[in-house]
């Protein structure tokens, strides 16, 4: 029963963190900021428990090239715009609705979900 209750505790911890976090955090910052509330979670623990709830639909893994994976709150079909120097992470607006449309209708292929991201140099780079 106790095994049970701590891996309730930190999924509901790791989900939390997620869900409160504006900057599409890693799994090494959502492990960072878990064990200061959890001492003892583990890095594979966040991992696994990371995983879990990107499967289960209640939080996004976002795919970064040649970087590690960070993880969205947002789970609806949006575009991130991914920066090369800072490797910053943001929403932005687009029709992604529009993009998923028409790949739908002029492609063979069955699409069941779509990420996108943009990737280049973010304005505060780009300013420098």
């Amino acid at each position: 029963m106790a095994e049970k209750n701590r891996n309730t505790i930190q999924k509901d911890a790791v989900a939390r963190i997620v869900c409160s976090s504006c900057d599409h955090p890693t799994a090494e910052s959502v492990y960072s900021r878990a064990r200061a509330e959890l001492p003892n979670i583990s890095l594979g623990t966040v991992y696994r428990i990371l995983k879990r709830l990107a499967k289960d639909g209640i939080i996004q893994e976002i795919s970064v090239p040649d970087a590690p994976s960070r993880f969205d709150k947002t789970t609806c079909e949006h575009a991130h715009f991914i920066c090369t120097e800072c490797g910053s992470v943001m929403d932005i607006d687009v029709d992604v609705h529009g993009v998923v449309n028409e790949a739908r209708t002029n492609c063979a292929h069955s699409v069941d979900r779509a990420q996108i991201n943009l990737i280049g140099v973010c304005e505060a780079c780009a300013g420098r």
